[in-house]
């Protein structure tokens, strides 16, 4: 199925987003059906159908437009005094963030991505669900590589791999541990501290021309924090998504 390519298309897969988030937090990425999400979005059955082809097509567009790799460059664009420690830490803020700001996003980013779901989305959904999946991989490593290159790190080819999995591995570890609420506070509790203190371990395992600072990490979270709030087209939208397109 074809993204939308005019306003009218764009307005109408909003909504159609918009309702379909909606309704995943009423009633559950499994029990939302399509007749639903076109009756709350107001849309015509063949105006649906001309965007979407199946939940599997809602669900990975639902991720597309929430994908924390949308926003990126407008954050480098607006700071460009950032160090690259700092940009190391974008991916990993930025995926904190769109949470809080698009709680559904935790539950979509685990279900889009199962084999299961992404492989009955239509055939141009799901690649740019792959390609959407890489481009985050990349932006680490290349953050990791500009770490090297301007001898903030020192890292051989194996080394920056590693940590680009690393990084890659424990988000997705923390965030389910702590998003799924049900783990007692006994094994999980102050989660910025903890979450910081994870990602502390993992970086010092690394050399490092200057360590990993708690006030280095919140000073970033607060940046991104400021910058979510103040984006004037709103932090989920197909635009975003379509914007991330024409750049690939």
């Amino acid at each position: 199925m074809q993204c939308p390519h005019n306003a009218n298309q764009l307005a109408r897969s909003n909504s159609i987003l918009d309702a379909t988030e909606r309704l995943m937090e009423l009633q559950g990425v499994v029990s939302f059906k399509l007749s639903d999400v076109i009756k709350e979005s107001g849309c015509a059955n063949a105006s649906f159908y001309k965007l979407f082809e199946s939940k599997e097509d809602l669900i990975v567009c639902s991720f597309l437009r929430n994908a924390t790799s949308n926003h990126f460059q407008d954050f480098l664009d607006e700071n460009p005094e950032l160090s690259c420690l700092d940009k190391v830490l974008l991916p990993i803020i930025f995926t904190f963030e769109t949470l809080y700001f698009s709680p559904t996003f935790h539950v979509v980013r685990q279900v889009a991505v199962n084999r299961m779901v992404w492989s009955l989305a239509s055939s141009e959904k799901g690649k740019l669900l792959e390609d959407r999946i890489n481009l985050y991989w990349y932006w680490i490593h290349t953050f990791l590589s500009e770490a090297v290159k301007e001898g903030e790190l020192n890292a051989d080819k194996a080394e920056l791999l590693e940590l680009t999995q690393g990084i890659t591995f424990y988000l997705s570890g923390s965030l389910n541990a702590f998003q799924c609420e049900l783990v007692d506070n006994e094994y999980l509790k102050e989660t910025r501290l903890t979450l910081f203190r994870h990602l502390q371990i993992l970086f010092d395992r690394y050399s490092w021309a200057t360590p990993l600072k708690l006030s280095q990490f919140e000073r970033m979270g607060m940046k991104v924090h400021l910058f979510f709030r103040s984006m004037e087209q709103g932090n989920s939208c197909c635009q975003r998504c379509l914007a991330q397109q024409r750049v690939g």
